[in-house]
């Protein structure tokens, strides 16, 4: 009887990191854990973190709302001036 088939198969997938990345994954690794495994954990926990929407600069969001065209420029310009403003007076 053979075993039954994944639900969730594998797919090869093919990523280039650089020379120094690889080094230290495999620095990290003894000789018999699986390096597939490793960054298939890794991306899962990355995935899965939480968003913490205070760990975003008050100028970056800003940005982000007008890259948006959420607001336009000249009031981009007014709450930058005004964050550094508050940020100056603390």
């Amino acid at each position: 009887m053979s075993r039954p088939r994944s639900t969730d198969p594998s797919v090869a997938l093919s990523i280039a990191v650089p020379q120094s990345l690889k080094t230290r994954l495999d620095q990290e690794l003894s000789y018999k854990q699986s390096r597939s495994k490793w960054v298939c954990h890794a991306i899962t926990e990355k995935l899965n973190q939480e968003f913490d929407p205070t760990s975003i600069e008050t100028k970056h969001l800003i940005g982000m709302l007008h890259a948006r065209n959420i607001i336009d420029y000249e009031l981009l310009t007014l709450l930058r001036t005004r964050v550094e403003e508050i940020e100056a007076g603390r």
